[in-house]
């Protein structure tokens, strides 16, 4: 059984030094695998960590709250799926619903939802979102699948 993936699927692969002794992904790296595929999506975007690269100028994105059920253990070294989508989008902040599943998308690993906040580089507090990020917000802009 495929299990429904709104919004953006990016693949990840899970490494060695990822693993804990038991051979099993450490649950501090599911945090890492989603920061990648969201990485890899705002880059796609032309989101660059060096503002003078950036088109996001004054665009500073901080994680404000995760939450993560675990639902079945990752195994070794392997490629997964992350599924990611946008819940809502307030004045500085998005919330981000996710999945981790299998590459082929029959096992759902872990789910939850993470809200970031856009900072001001200067001062380090909350500013609006750009309209050019929430354009590219609202193609992430579904409802999640039934559970």
């Amino acid at each position: 059984m495929t299990i429904s993936t709104p919004g953006r699927t990016v693949p990840v692969r899970v490494h060695f030094d990822e693993l804990d002794p038991w051979g099993m992904l450490h649950h501090s790296r599911y945090a890492v695998l989603l920061d990648r595929a969201i990485l890899t999506f705002w880059s796609e975007h032309g989101a660059d960590i060096d503002p003078s690269r950036s088109a996001f100028k004054g665009a500073m994105g901080v994680v404000r709250d995760l939450a993560i059920t675990y639902r079945a253990p990752i195994s070794g070294i392997c490629e997964l799926a992350v599924c990611f989508w946008v819940e809502s989008v307030g004045r500085s902040s998005v919330v981000y619903g996710f999945k981790l599943l299998s590459s082929d998308l029959s096992v759902l690993h872990a789910e939850g939802r993470r809200v970031d906040v856009n900072i001001d580089p200067g001062t380090l507090t909350s500013a609006p979102l750009s309209e050019a990020a929430r354009e590219v917000l609202m193609t992430l802009h579904e409802a999640p699948p039934p559970h």
